[in-house]
């Protein structure tokens, strides 16, 4: 059974149409009122001759509906084998939820639309997916030209992990992504094309208080990138007063090399104990073969530096290794994407 999720607060008529066609194509639809209230009984009415609807009391955000949803679907749908979650205001074509569809019975488990950044979307849209592309990337060494589309496949056995990732509003899609780059799980990615109908004046998504709330969530869940960070800046320091340039082979890779194993053990032991690992030696790999080459990197780059103090010369370094390693990271993901 493939089941579409959708959260829906304050809805207008299209949900009705959505969920008439998506159970027109076979999927079990499961809608969650988000505490609509009152006003939008008659549309939760409708909806309901086409899809199974759980409503909240109160409005509690678009992350606790989707988890709201995966319970519901854990609990009482042990034939679900894939499920879809989708935006309630018409904004994704039902011809991209079956190619959705269609990438989870070819075997992807976990799949993520990818929208058009070309046609149509709202400057506001185009400059927030641009910033969150580049933070994203930097904090979860893993670039997604799009992580703000709410069109996304799921297998059943991400369900456990997915109720229990962090928040309940709109920073809960970015957690996700971050959860799952942070356990190795492979994200397969699908081209769509975005539908903002009247410049996507019907999102309840707030511009200011959302994107603050997401960042802060993203920062929250790479506090162990922050503190490996300065545990490597204690170590040069203390280098850099005592050595100088003299061990600067053995004391630049050192640092190094201890912030990202305690990156690596603080994610693992503490941040994400509470979620499955479902292919941590991947991404250990990975982070192990992005640090020679960073370091690598890193030496060339210093030894062309004038002779100023270890510690400017290797913030410095890291500095003009931001914009390297988010393009690193951007031609790594085109070129995996070629394959798929």
């Amino acid at each position: 059974m493939d089941i579409v999720l959708i959260p829906a607060f304050e809805p207008d008529s299209q949900l009705i149409g959505i969920a008439n066609q998506l159970s027109e194509e076979g999927f079990k639809v499961l809608v969650v009122d988000d505490g609509s209230g009152e006003k939008y009984a008659d549309i939760f009415e409708e909806v309901r001759k086409y899809a199974t609807v759980i409503t909240k009391e109160k409005n509690c955000g678009k992350g606790a509906a989707l988890k709201t949803g995966m319970r519901y679907i854990k609990e009482n749908l042990p034939e679900c084998e894939n499920f879809i979650t989708c935006d309630a205001d018409g904004q994704h074509k039902i011809e991209d939820v079956l190619r959705v569809r269609d990438k989870l019975h070819s075997g992807q488990k976990f799949v993520l639309t990818v929208r058009n950044p070309k046609r149509g979307i709202p400057l506001r849209s185009k400059v927030g997916n641009s910033l969150s592309r580049f933070v994203y990337a930097l904090l979860a060494n893993r670039y997604l030209s799009d992580n703000q589309s709410g069109l996304r496949g799921f297998s059943k056995i991400h369900i456990d992990w997915l109720i229990k990732v962090e928040n309940d509003k709109y920073d809960y899609e970015m957690n996700v992504l971050y959860y799952a780059s942070k356990k190795g799980i492979y994200i397969a990615t699908l081209p769509i094309e975005a539908i903002y109908i009247d410049n996507n004046q019907s999102s309840h998504f707030s511009p200011i208080a959302d994107t603050v709330r997401i960042y802060r969530s993203l920062f929250k869940l790479a506090r162990g990138t922050f503190i490996a960070f300065l545990l490597s800046e204690a170590i040069i320091i203390t280098a850099s007063l005592i050595f100088g340039y003299k061990y600067i082979t053995i004391s630049v890779p050192g640092a190094a090399a201890i912030s990202y194993l305690v990156n690596i053990l603080l994610n693992k032991f503490f941040i994400f104990k509470t979620t499955p690992c479902y292919d941590y030696w991947t991404t250990l790999i990975y982070t192990v073969i992005e640090y020679f080459a960073y370091m690598l990197g890193c030496m060339l780059f210093m030894f062309a530096l004038p002779e100023i103090p270890l510690w400017f010369a290797f913030n410095i370094t890291y500095l003009v290794g931001i914009p390297l390693r988010y393009f690193l990271h951007k031609f790594i993901f085109v070129a995996s994407r070629t394959k798929e």
